[in-house]
């Protein structure tokens, strides 16, 4: 996996967003911790992170059509700067600024992170080339895990070492490290049309990746088992698991969040070498690995046990996290990935945000084993479903080949 990163100019940008995705880690705990001392504080940081969560939600899609029309570096440069104003801007109107302002500041910072995921992730699939593109996503994965267990550690230090405004000032010169990155990386761009054509408009090329999805039933098909297991499943558990366990001490929380993490950065570096030509079943399978945890938490099981299963947990959804991105890279052209990238991440998060607050409603109405219980129920349903799909089994056919390009840059 890590001999990828000798590939020329991929070690380079690898590093950048290693240090940005760690920033984005410490801003995460730093962010909540600026705001905390206000008496509006749940309301006020709520109303942050659902701005930026509907940032970018409706930014992915657009995002994924100018990835795949300009060169990428360029496109993270213009997402780096578009966070580096919306962090900046919440540091000089202080903790006390107002709720308009925090939202409009959330939306800011939530369109760069929008603009920036389909043009960061395919790039690294760009400059790995297709015969390299599982070790790239397992890659990707894997820093993304890594990334996401010491950046909250990093910005809990620093907040206690210093302040919470000194977190967010090391998440803006994170943003500057991947720029400077990126500057003259002159990676070759998506390219025109193949036929030599003008490109179809900007909106235009975005529905043209949705058509192409919609082209691959199989594609289809993943994408909203996704949307259906965020949102039926994984945004319950996100309310439930600390409720259940903060309520059981802080070293319990730890301890399941810790060990979902490691389980699932473990997972990353060995399902590169998963080789099957079932993939689909294989990464599904992943899917399942959270049903044990859910059951233990259902079942008020002791601590140990929890934990052990959300190591398993962890370990599952990064098998499927692999598998699924090296099966989009081998089956979409070069000049197609920002957008289907975009989709992907769209149809997963657009109803998390939604869902995670009816689960706290309901919270109010049900107790936590009865939404546990529908959180298992949903995820077996979700991934039967989805499995007699034809091409589900195998992530495509295996004599499927990249598509040639059309005038608006999509397949025929």
């Amino acid at each position: 996996m890590f001999s990828v990163l000798r590939v020329p100019k991929l070690g380079r940008v690898w590093a950048g967003q290693f240090v940005s995705m760690v920033g984005d880690g410490v801003y995460t705990v730093t962010v909540s911790l600026y705001l905390l001392h206000r008496d509006d504080a749940p309301r006020a940081l709520g109303t942050l992170l659902a701005a930026t969560a509907l940032g970018g939600i409706v930014t992915l899609v657009l995002g994924g059509a100018v990835a795949d029309r300009a060169r990428r570096s360029l496109v993270i440069c213009a997402a780096d700067l578009l966070r580096i104003l919306g962090v900046a801007s919440l540091l000089l109107a202080g903790p006390d600024a107002s709720i308009g302002l925090l939202a409009v500041l959330g939306l800011v910072f939530g369109c760069g992170a929008g603009v920036h995921r389909p043009a960061y992730t395919a790039l690294i699939a760009q400059l790995a080339g297709r015969d390299r593109r599982r070790e790239a996503s397992a890659l990707r994965a894997a820093t993304s895990r890594f990334t996401g267990v010491i950046g909250p550690v990093t910005g809990g230090a620093v907040a206690a070492a210093s302040s919470p405004g000194a977190g967010l000032l090391i998440n803006m010169v994170t943003f500057v490290f991947s720029m400077a990155t990126l500057v003259r990386l002159d990676e070759p761009p998506p390219g025109p049309p193949a036929d030599g054509s003008a490109r179809a408009g900007l909106v235009r090329e975005a529905l043209d990746g949705v058509a192409y999805v919609r082209g691959r039933g199989w594609m289809l098909a993943v994408m909203l088992q996704g949307t259906a297991q965020a949102a039926l499943v994984i945004a319950p558990m996100a309310v439930v698991v600390p409720l259940v366990m903060g309520g059981r001490g802080p070293a319990a929380l730890g301890l399941v969040t810790s060990a979902t993490a490691c389980g699932a950065l473990v997972a990353t570096l060995a399902a590169p070498r998963i080789r099957s030509r079932r993939a689909g079943n294989v990464a599904m399978l992943g899917l399942l690995c959270e049903l044990p945890q859910i059951v233990t938490v259902w079942a008020g099981a002791p601590t140990a046990w929890v934990v052990l299963c959300g190591a398993f947990a962890g370990a599952g959804a990064s098998v499927f996290a692999v598998l699924w991105g090296a099966a989009l890279q081998e089956r979409t052209p070069d000049g197609m990935l920002g957008r289907v990238y975009a989709l992907d991440a769209l149809l997963t998060q657009a109803l998390v945000p939604v869902c995670v607050a009816a689960a706290g409603f309901l919270l109010g109405v049900l107790s936590p084993a009865a939404l546990t219980a529908f959180a298992g129920c949903a995820l077996i349903l979700t991934v039967v479903a989805v499995l007699p799909v034809p091409g589900v089994s195998t992530l495509g056919s295996p004599t499927e080949r990249e598509p040639a390009v059309t005038r608006s840059g999509t397949a025929p």
